[in-house]
């Protein structure tokens, strides 16, 4: 705050007021979860605390539900006057990937806001191990981890769900929470057969959220005196130095830096074809250049470099369009149910509430975890 307000003076007071609105209306959201971990959407609080609860929700959660009926941009615009203060409060929105008027106000505060109040984490070690941990809390508790075994089949009978099929190995279960995106899991693990019509319609017609092209390197440069992300907001890309963030993903004297931008799936042409190829390293090559304004001589230092593209996101996550946020997160999107059509199967990700992001999908994990064990389990 007290860097925003010696940029923007005029707007000292209005900077004060907004965050202090955004921190009261965080903490709203989050003053239910000792119970079950996380907030709810209003029919599972009907669900599991009655009618009365989600009626009185309004009067015990006044910032919040404010939040929850705006949109970002009439939220900024609610509080500030001057264009450029409100285009920075919208540099992470790419957190999102709408825009601020498609935005709802809640998800910003969550995406986007909640940064400025309390800060970014992170696995330290990186993203791996985020899923190393996962994979020894299910193991420490007699569970166990199969890699390499993609799901070819999800087993439907009579409207139930029988178990997973994965090449000539069958798995049995009455339950199977799944966490590929819907589309991925109704239309080609499921199959449009054990489905109505309607549905398979509703699923198809759901828009994917935008996807983006990175660029991975690994420099001989010292660059512990530059900011951990920098923004370019004019040209639309970012710049992360990950091992400003943790020293121990790079040797020292060395770093660790991620380039990142928008970019269309279909611009790019099939996997492993030549055009693909050249298309790849000549949209490395401009991102690098573009960087270079903000880290002069990157290009220079490169030891190690690799790139991705939408099609790459699309074959690691199995992502329609390697969307990188499941479904667009505009308003009006309508996710699915966590509770599918099919007894017994779940979808936990980012296809269903609340949507995008680490911390989204492991709310919807946990919402999903609460549902099949009846909401008996109480968070110590």
């Amino acid at each position: 705050m007290k860097v925003l307000s010696n940029m923007f003076p005029e707007e000292k007071e209005n900077i004060r007021a907004f965050f202090d609105d955004a921190k009261k209306a965080y903490e709203e959201c989050y003053s239910d979860v000792e119970a079950y971990g996380t907030p709810l959407p209003a029919w599972l609080i009907v669900k599991v605390s009655g009618e009365k609860k989600l009626l009185d929700y309004p009067k015990e959660h006044p910032h919040f539900y404010e939040w929850m009926n705006k949109t970002y941009k009439q939220k900024l615009d609610e509080y500030f006057t001057n264009k450029d203060l409100k285009t920075l409060l919208c540099a992470l929105l790419g957190y999102v990937g709408t825009k601020t008027e498609k935005t709802s106000a809640n998800s910003a505060l969550f995406a986007v806001v909640s940064y400025y109040i309390h800060g970014g984490y992170f696995p330290k070690g990186g993203a791996q191990r985020f899923a190393d941990t996962l994979k020894e809390v299910v193991e420490s508790n007699g569970g166990k981890v199969l890699l390499r075994h993609k799901v070819d089949r999800i087993l439907v009978e009579d409207g139930k769900v029988r178990g997973v099929k994965v090449r000539n190995k069958v798995f049995r279960s009455p339950i199977v929470v799944a966490n590929a995106n819907a589309k991925t899991t109704f239309l080609e693990l499921v199959g449009v057969e054990n489905l109505n019509k309607e549905f398979v319609e509703y699923i198809k017609s759901l828009k994917m959220s935008p996807s983006c092209f990175m660029v991975f390197l690994g420099v001989d440069m010292d660059l512990s005196d530059y900011p951990t992300l920098i923004e370019n907001l004019d040209e639309g890309y970012s710049i992360v130095v990950n091992s400003n963030a943790d020293s121990s993903l790079a040797p020292k004297d060395k770093a660790s830096v991620t380039i990142l931008t928008s970019a269309d799936y279909y611009n790019f042409p099939e996997r492993g074809t030549m055009e693909y190829l050249e298309k790849k390293k000549e949209r490395a090559e401009i991102l690098i250049k573009k960087a270079e304004k903000a880290i002069a001589d990157l290009g220079r230092h490169i030891i190690v470099q690799d790139a991705a593209t939408p099609k790459t996101f699309e074959r690691y996550t199995f992502m329609p369009e390697g969307a990188i946020y499941a479904f667009d997160q505009s308003i009006g999107t309508k996710r699915p149910c966590f509770k599918t059509p099919i007894k017994g199967l779940y979808l936990a990700s980012a296809s269903t509430f609340p949507g995008g992001g680490i911390e989204a999908a492991v709310m919807s994990g946990m919402i999903c975890a609460n549902d099949v064990c009846n909401w008996k389990i109480k968070v110590s």
